[in-house]
């Protein structure tokens, strides 16, 4: 008898979820269809992020391709301190986002959302991270960062948004990143 309560749960909850896959590619489809492409909005943001060794601030452009998700380009400048080498590293990184909003309430004033961005970056100017050793003479590298390196960058950076007039918002929350943990606070329209 449990076996077959089971049974009919699990199929249950199987044919939810197909319905659920097919809602999720059916929102997806319309969003790329040339119905859909008539939608199209751009939206920009503007943020700083600090964090517990990095800061610094992005920019992002692109396309709100419906009322839940935005596509686009981030570019976010950081300067990150490393206190035991001593050293200052300068780094520029680009890539791919995507924001994903979670819309509380019917007229969309307050949403949470969750942007994920990742690409790739480099160093390009250090101050410090290099120690003279008067032993034998050498100057010694004390980081692992050097000027021109290539740097994998990525970063979640999810919150809440309250929107004040058509799609002027500020936005706010956690920022975890290949460099850093911390928090982010934006502009947005």
């Amino acid at each position: 008898m449990i076996e077959l309560v089971l049974l009919i749960g699990f199929t249950t909850s199987a044919q939810t979820m197909a319905d659920d896959a097919k809602t999720w590619a059916d929102g997806w489809k319309y969003a790329f269809s040339a119905e859909g492409r008539q939608n199209w909005k751009p939206e920009f943001t503007a943020r700083y992020y600090a964090g517990f060794v990095t800061e610094g601030p992005a920019i992002t452009g692109g396309v709100r391709i419906d009322d839940k998700r935005t596509f686009g380009l981030m570019v976010w400048q950081g300067k990150t301190w490393i206190d035991a080498a001593p050293a200052s590293v300068y780094s520029l990184s680009a890539g791919l986002y995507m924001r994903r909003y979670f819309h509380l309430g019917k007229k969309d004033i307050v949403a949470f959302y969750a942007d994920f961005a990742i690409g790739a970056g480099y160093v390009y100017k250090m101050d410090g991270g290099y120690m003279h050793n008067t032993e034998t003479g050498e100057t010694v590298r004390t980081t692992n960062y050097e000027k021109g390196q290539a740097l994998f960058a990525a970063t979640l950076q999810p919150g809440v948004r309250f929107r004040f007039w058509r799609n002027l918002h500020l936005f706010l929350g956690p920022t975890i990143s290949t460099n850093t943990i911390g928090l982010h606070l934006g502009v947005g329209f």
